[in-house]
This record gives structure tokens, C-alpha cells and sequence, in this order.
């Protein structure tokens, strides 16, 4: 049977993340000196021919200086700081550096966004669902979805591109409950990719407390470009029994990478590119 595409297109979205100064004479294990960045959402739409597939911005853990909120057309525009981190997108921590290499005084757990990650969710709907798709769609992360260098001549950006992550995140609901880390993706392939978590019976920088775990989940698959097919490695919300869902999108500088461990990606920028289609079921 022939599947239906019907696609979302975050046209302009654009994520400019700038990573900081250059580095002292100190090196530590990630970036040394103080990190800041902008982000820039400049003219964020979303593009919808299907009128039984509805898009609204359901929030963010960040403060912009501007939200339309128009369904099918959100806007947000503002300027925030981020810094490197480390951890699956759901939880996130970062070291206090000591004064010798590679040892942290204590490890912060990271619970507020701005001036850490970017942080956004949207609430993807069925309108009508029993007069147009009575079985229902799932939702995807399309080809047009990439993390890009602001400037391919910038070896700089490109550094900071391998060094960014991007996490897709499952809620219950517009309170956020019950977080579930839905997919986490790298830009390109990692030998050994790892991230912080908590581990009472581990250390990790000579801290007790927290460990490096492998990051086993990390997915560096590229997006699908052929006949516009489902994509099972990326969907992000099944609307065959659901009615709606809530997607958190989350984009960082990853602490443990080895662009930030050698201070390559610092200075860097990039930019975020989403494209979401549906496929009736």
C-alpha cells in the first residue's frame, strides 16, 4: 500500500552556536577559558500541506527575546550563551577543573539551560485523524536534517561540528514528565564515544560519584535521502494510537569529545537544520 508523505519543513531554522575564546596557556581535559555562544532562530517555520498534522511550540528550557507561537509558524529569535558539557541529553554534568590536567575538583550536575545547551519542544498533533488518516502516521527525522559548519571554510566550524550532539527527547506531556531520551546522534562517526553519568561506586576525574560511560546509544547514521521512505532509525513520534506527542529537541557541545579535549572545535560555530515528515501508517 502506498504511504502518504506528508511533510514539515523547518525551512529556516537555524541553531549558531559560537563557542568562546581562545584557550589559555593552562590545557585541562575540555575547554579552559570561560565559553559563550549565540544561537540564533532566524525565521523558524514550519511548512505544512496536510491539514491533519498540526505543529506547535510547546516551550523551552531556555529564555529567547522573542516566541511566535503560531501553529505551523514558530518563530523564536534571541541570543544565548552555551558551554561544553557532558551527558545524553536528558541529564547533563561538567567538571570543575583543578589546577592539574585532567582532574576535576567536583562535578556539577547541569539543571538549567541557558548557558549550557538549546532547548525546545514541539507538541505534533492530529487534527481530523479519523476523516483523513484513520490509521494514523509516524513521524521522522528527513533528510534535510543536518548539523552544519557556519562556515565550511572554517576549520574552526567544522571542528565544533564534530564536537556538537544532538538528543530528540520523548514527554508525556507540556509539563515535561517522564523524560525518554529518544535518539542520540553525533555528525559523524566516533571511535570510542563516551558521557557522564552518575555511578556511586565510580570516578570519573578523580571524582567519586560519576563515571564515562560508554555512549553505546549514540547514532551517527545518516539521514535518509532515498525515495523519501520511512526512516525507522529516526522516528521521533508514533501517532498510529497516540493523538499527539511531545518532542524535545536538545543541542550541546559534548565535554568528552575529542574536539573539545584537544581545544580544536573552540571558536567554532555551527548551525542546526531540522526536517520532520510524516508517513501514514
Amino acid at each position: 500500500m502506498d504511504k502518504k508523505r506528508k511533510q514539515l519543513m523547518f525551512g529556516a531554522l537555524a541553531l549558531v552556536l559560537l563557542s568562546g575564546l581562545a584557550a589559555g596557556s593552562t590545557t585541562f581535559a575540555w575547554f579552559t577559558t570561560t565559553r559563550t555562544a549565540s544561537l540564533t532562530f532566524s525565521s523558524a517555520t514550519i511548512e505544512n500541506s496536510s491539514s491533519d498534522l498540526v505543529v506547535n511550540y510547546a516551550g523551552s528550557l531556555n529564555t529567547f527575546a522573542g516566541e511566535d507561537t503560531t501553529p505551523n509558524a514558530i518563530a523564536l529569535t534571541g541570543a544565548n550563551r552555551v558551554t561544553d558539557i557532558s551527558g545524553n541529553g536528558v541529564s547533563f554534568y561538567k567538571p570543575v577543573w583543578s589546577s592539574t590536567n585532567t582532574i576535576a575538583s567536583s562535578i556539577n550536575e547541569v539543571t538549567t539551560a541557558d548557558g549550557y545547551f538549546i532547548d525546545f519542544m514541539l507538541k505534533i498533533e492530529r487534527s481530523n485523524a479519523s476523516a483523513l488518516t484513520p490509521s494514523g502516521f509516524k513521524v521522522y527525522l528527513g533528510e534535510g536534517t543536518s548539523i552544519l559548519p557556519v562556515s565550511a571554510s572554517n576549520q574552526k566550524d567544522l571542528d565544533a561540528v564534530k564536537a556538537s550532539r544532538m538528543a530528540i527527547i520523548s514527554y508525556d506531556d507540556s509539563a515535561r514528565t517522564n523524560p525518554s531520551l529518544v535518539h542520540l546522534h553525533a555528525p559523524e562517526v566516533e571511535v570510542s564515544p563516551k558521557y557522564l553519568v552518575e555511578n556511586a561506586t565510580s570516578s570519573a576525574y578523580q571524582v567519586t560519584g560519576y563515571e564515562e560511560k560508554a555512549a553505546t546509544e549514540l547514532n551517527t547514521a545518516a539521514f535518509i535521502t532515498a525515495n523519501k521512505q520511512a526512516d525507522a532509525t529516526y522516528l521521533i513520534a508514533d501517532l498510529t494510537s497516540d493523538s499527539e506527542a511531545y518532542v524535545g529537541f536538545r543541542f550541546w557541545i559534548e565535554g568528552t569529545d575529542t574536539e573539545t579535549t584537544n581545544e580544536k572545535a573552540l571558536g567554532g560555530m555551527f548551525k542546526v537544520e531540522l526536517d520532520i515528515y510524516a508517513l501514514e501508517a
